[in-house]
């Protein structure tokens, strides 16, 4: 059976792909002819495609936070380069997706990333530097993780 042959919610089950593909055609021609609109998984799709943005926004958030915390705890050079280039393309990748609103939703929220990549940050020091002291209460604001003003990295 052809991807024509099936009804939207048959085509949703069955290739996601071409059911994005379809709805796509859809609204171009404004939900007229063979390809009917599938307005409720439509408007999830979309839904999920924004919450996606956050998670990609929260997991890179975290990941800044995390080297941040490990340049401002090591003891030793070895490793401050990699941090600060993970840093620095985190920084770039969020650039792209992050918006006014996600940006407002993941200020909300900095503590709780911050408590993340602290939990993530002290299990690699315990392994590899277990000596070296640890402040756990460092928080950075969300301009200086991303570099907009005060840079922790200098």
């Amino acid at each position: 059976m052809a991807a024509d042959d099936l009804r939207p919610a048959d085509l949703y089950e069955q290739d996601f792909y071409a059911w994005t593909q379809a709805q796509a055609q859809a609204l171009r021609d404004r939900g007229q002819g063979a390809a009917r609109l599938d307005w409720e998984r439509l408007a999830e799709e979309i839904e999920d495609m924004g919450k996606s943005d956050l998670r990609e926004c929260h997991s890179r958030l975290e990941t800044i936070i995390e080297h941040l915390f490990k340049l401002a705890w090591t003891q030793n050079t070895q490793p401050q380069g990699g941090w600060s280039s993970t840093i620095a393309r985190e920084r770039n990748a969020l650039e792209d997706i992050l918006t006014p609103t996600l940006r407002r939703l993941v200020e909300q929220d900095l503590e709780k990333r911050h408590v993340r990549a602290l939990r993530v940050s002290e299990a690699a020091f315990l392994a590899e530097e277990p000596a070296a002291p640890r402040d756990e209460s460092l928080r950075w604001s969300l301009p200086q993780i991303l570099g907009e003003s005060d840079d922790p990295l200098g």
